[in-house]
């Protein structure tokens, strides 16, 4: 998904320096950049992984209900409530 959207981003930039003789497309053209290398920057290292919903609530329900999780399972865990979170 987020592949999709970065590539749309990029289509939106290209689209726009062809009409930067328009102050509005230059910097609408300025604020798409900005969108893609902050876009990149967040993304950098972390790989992406889709769970649906449902699955990562039971996986959560799972971890939590474990007395003792090694750090990278807490982490995992603290990761998974922070994303269902939104």
């Amino acid at each position: 998904m987020l592949e999709t959207y970065r590539a749309w981003l990029v289509s939106e930039l290209t689209l726009l320096k062809n009409a930067s003789h328009h102050a509005y497309a230059f910097g609408q053209a300025n604020m798409a950049q900005r969108a893609i290398e902050q876009l990149d920057a967040a993304l950098a290292g972390s790989p992406d992984v889709c769970l649906k919903r449902a699955l990562a609530e039971r996986a959560l329900a799972l971890l939590d209900a474990q007395p003792n999780l090694t750090d990278g399972l807490a982490e995992l865990a603290a990761t998974l409530r922070e994303a269902l979170a939104l």
